[in-house]
């Protein structure tokens, strides 16, 4: 017999990342599920399915956000952050301070190469995210209930290019102030 609340916990999606977990050195790969009214995060183990729960709280119980490649769970008071690609917020700073370190050097054709770079490790970022189910698990989640919210690439780099842009004027400002 089918259950009257059925269609409600249909919600199925997935997200298969990495998470580090508390006082560990290194990501483990894990999945961040939603079906049937729970969101669970299952690390590989021991357990009789191949995995161990992590978590497995009820969809009232949790909050997700995300923003650019990762997905952030709140469950009980604690954070868990899964991350599409555990090298991408290693790999863009380094990239940035490698640009700065050229363009310093006076070195604009390697200054261009690390931009490009950058551009590049954000767009392996997203690519991963989309691949590994971020979309599919951040929709099931708002199907099943969960409190959903999102900050994706073009409000980060509007926000990036805004910053930017303040620096600049506020450069141009007192550059003025100081010659005048």
């Amino acid at each position: 017999m089918s259950s009257p609340y059925a269609a409600r916990w249909q919600a199925r999606g997935a997200f298969q990342g990495y998470w580090t977990p508390p006082g560990a050195g290194g990501a483990v790969p894990v999945r961040l599920v939603v079906e049937d009214g729970v969101v669970a995060l299952l690390a590989p183990g021991q357990g009789p399915a191949g995995h161990v729960d992590v978590f497995r709280v009820p969809v009232h119980q949790v909050t997700v956000s995300s923003a650019a490649q990762r997905i952030t769970v709140t469950a009980a008071g604690r954070s868990h952050v899964v991350l599409a690609r555990p090298i991408g917020p290693v790999i863009g700073p380094a990239l940035g301070i490698a640009g700065t370190a050229a363009h310093l050097a006076g070195a604009e054709g390697l200054r261009v190469a690390g931009t490009a770079a950058r551009a590049g490790n954000v767009a392996a970022d997203a690519s991963a995210f989309a691949r590994q189910g971020g979309p599919a698990f951040l929709a099931a989640a708002r199907q099943a209930g969960v409190r959903v919210r999102r900050v994706g690439y073009g409000a980060l780099l509007g926000v990036g290019f805004a910053i930017g842009l303040l620096v600049v004027l506020l450069v141009t400002v007192v550059t003025v102030a100081v010659l005048a």
